[in-house]
């Protein structure tokens, strides 16, 4: 009786049939598993195995185009994330922005006008920089007459007056300059016509003949001046 139950402890478990049952690490590990070398007990965590787990370059689900996209569009947000929290802390100084290089090949003129090349030795007249306060009539005509008197071959001259005309602003004037639409000027007179219809508003008023009889000289002003300045007046009234 004995040898009989002895047998039955070391029998084969088996199933509802009667068929021998193969046992399995959940028979005989429930919860976890035994060291064959000193019996400590390991337990095995089949949640952190999955999240350890190592994705191949070449797994055709992280190469798909569309999921690519996905992941690259997640980690653009997250890195922005970060970067406005980084910026936001006192001290750090602010990041060196790199310049986008298409931008130093755009160009407010067309082709015809942005391909001719300068004549060589040219120097830009010297002249008054605008900055947007002062009359934009009276610039330009100074900015005509000054490249009058250069000698610029007649194949280059109206390309030579558009690209010279940057060298004469500033400030305001000057970011006006930069900001014109992409290859939008077809010459000197569309770009002078634009430049004065942006900057209308410093315009000097014209002023006519009647205007004379209103400068007066003043009571400690010695008769040489105020005739020196009704003349300089005068000159300035178109005929």
């Amino acid at each position: 009786m004995e040898a009989e139950n002895l047998w039955l402890r070391s029998a084969p478990p088996r199933d509802d049939g009667g068929a021998l049952r193969r046992s399995t690490a959940m028979d005989s590990e429930p919860e976890g598993r035994e060291s064959a070398q000193d019996g400590t007990r390991v337990q095995v965590d089949s949640d952190s195995d999955m999240e350890d787990e190592e994705y191949s370059p070449d797994d055709p689900a992280i190469s798909d185009p569309a999921l690519a996209a996905y992941l690259e569009r997640v980690v653009s947000e997250k890195c922005g994330t970060i970067q406005s929290m980084v910026e936001g802390l006192p001290g750090v100084a602010p990041p060196i922005w790199r310049s986008n290089p298409r931008s130093y090949s755009e160009t407010p003129f067309v082709e015809e006008i942005a391909s001719v090349e300068m004549p060589h030795k040219f120097s830009f007249p010297n002249i008054k920089m605008y900055e947007g306060t002062g009359d934009a009539d009276n610039h330009v005509a100074q900015y005509k007459q000054q490249m009058l008197a250069v000698a610029i071959p007649r194949e280059a001259r109206e390309a030579t007056m558009c690209k010279g005309f940057r060298s004469t602003l500033t400030s305001p004037a000057l970011q006006w300059y930069i900001n014109l639409p992409t290859r939008s000027i077809r010459s000197f007179a569309a770009l002078s016509d634009k430049f004065m219809e942006q900057f209308a508003s410093s315009h000097n008023l014209e002023r006519n003949s009647d205007d004379l009889y209103e400068i007066l000289q003043h009571r400690t002003e010695p008769l040489r001046a105020y005739i020196a300045r009704f003349n300089q007046e005068k000159v300035a009234i178109p005929e």
